[in-house]
């Protein structure tokens, strides 16, 4: 929140001076949309999501998503240079950095170095938290952040601007002191043993190929490399990751099993989503911290508890259909999947600094996009909020660059 007061200040003073003004750069319908979709589902739902609680959730809600939006419009309206676009790049990877270390320091001895901040400064209180923190005997590492697999897809979304920092390093020390950055995210991602940051790791490497796919194919070997340093920074996870996608009872198994039921599978809640998206097609059921619940009138037997049991979704886009209804799934896939074409569109129509820039974008969008299918996304704010951020660097290098002149058609 500190940093988003900042990044306001500045955007005040940009207009007070007359520098700046408010622009999407390019997904100004999409964003339209997803505000007034989510302002829409709030006012019909409002009395339903603060039932029975002691503070409006439907406006805290709000607010969450409504400051990632505030983010993303002061990146594009206060940035003016492509100088001050890589300062800001430089930020993201090193706090990445900065919190893989610490992610994989937690792996070794398990010390979360987050959790005793409040014994170095007094001023902080410290609310501990319930979460999985083991899978396969194996520690899931979660630093700073709300969930391991937050914290991977977090640290991932920041290796291809590592990369992209090495690529423009003014020497040989600096160019490899961003790629181990980049290897320490890598590890320490992997180091959450999340399936999650499998997926997103495979959505980004097509989207490199795609986009730089020469380029990418004289570094075939390293992909080799890999595992064994991920090994070595973070013992078991290359194991643990391994038996997760091959558990005991079957991967089908695992993700269809306790259909309605708190816990369940990824594929076995699209039957009890379908239920509730039904009963509001249009704007959902509200976002916000209420409990969804199982429909009554499902078939017996799917549920085995007396109360109907709560459901989380680990799926962003049916999380979205079921709390913001189907315009807000138009909203969100149009905004995620449309910067992914629009940036990496734009990276194949311009060369130099820019196009590298916008190439790392656009992979970093299209790993995060790819996630969606597998975690509630926008619950966790840390890897929403640098989702936003890397996508308005990148609609702003977009803005600040030229097309390259094709000499062919002169």
């Amino acid at each position: 929140r500190l940093f988003l007061l900042a990044l306001m200040f500045a955007w005040l003073v940009g207009l007070v001076g007359g520098r700046s003004h408010l622009a999407a750069r390019g997904p100004a319908y999409p964003l339209i949309l997803l505000t007034g979709v989510l302002f829409a589902t709030q006012i019909v739902n409002f009395d339903a999501v603060n039932a029975g609680s002691t503070e409006p959730e439907a406006i805290k809600a709000l607010s969450y998503f409504l400051s990632f939006i505030i983010v993303f419009l002061l990146i594009t309206s206060t940035i003016d240079s492509m100088a001050a676009l890589d300062m800001l790049v430089r930020m993201l990877v090193i706090g990445a950095g900065v919190v893989a270390v610490t992610a994989l320091y937690d792996s070794r001895v398990t010390y979360n170095v987050f959790e005793h901040l409040h014994q170095w400064i007094p001023v902080l209180e410290f609310h501990p938290r319930e979460v999985d923190q083991a899978r396969g005997g194996l520690l899931r590492v979660y630093g700073s952040a709300q969930h391991p697999i937050a914290l991977s897809v977090a640290l991932l979304l920041t290796i291809p601007l590592a990369v992209y920092l090495a690529g423009r390093a003014s020497t040989v020390i600096r160019s490899r002191l961003w790629i181990g950055i980049a290897i320490l995210c890598a590890a320490a991602g992997l180091a959450t043993v999340s399936r999650t940051s499998v997926v997103m790791i495979i959505g980004m490497v097509l989207m490199a190929l795609w986009l730089r796919g020469k380029a990418i194919a004289r570094f075939w070997p390293l992909l080799f490399l890999l595992p064994f340093v991920v090994h070595f920074l973070a013992p078991g996870a290359m194991g643990g990751i391994y038996k997760a996608f091959f558990p005991e009872e079957g991967l089908v198994s695992s993700l269809e099993g306790r259909a309605g039921q708190t816990g369940s599978g990824r594929f076995a809640d699209f039957g009890p989503g379908f239920d509730l998206w039904i009963d509001s097609p249009l704007v959902g059921t509200g976002i916000g911290e209420q409990t969804l619940t199982v429909p009554t009138d499902l078939p017996p037997g799917a549920s085995n508890d007396p109360i109907a049991p709560a459901l989380i979704f680990d799926n962003q886009y049916l999380n979205t259909i079921v709390t913001t209804g189907l315009l807000g799934l138009i909203a969100v896939g149009w905004f995620v999947w449309g910067a992914v074409v629009k940036l990496a569109r734009a990276a194949r129509r311009r060369r130099g600094p820019a196009s590298d820039l916008l190439v790392a974008c656009s992979i970093a969008t299209a790993g995060f996009g790819a996630s969606m299918f597998l975690f509630d996304a926008f619950y966790f704010v840390q890897c929403t909020l640098f989702f936003f951020m890397i996508a308005a660097i990148g609609f702003r290098a977009r803005s600040l660059s030229t097309p390259a002149v094709d000499l062919r058609a002169v």
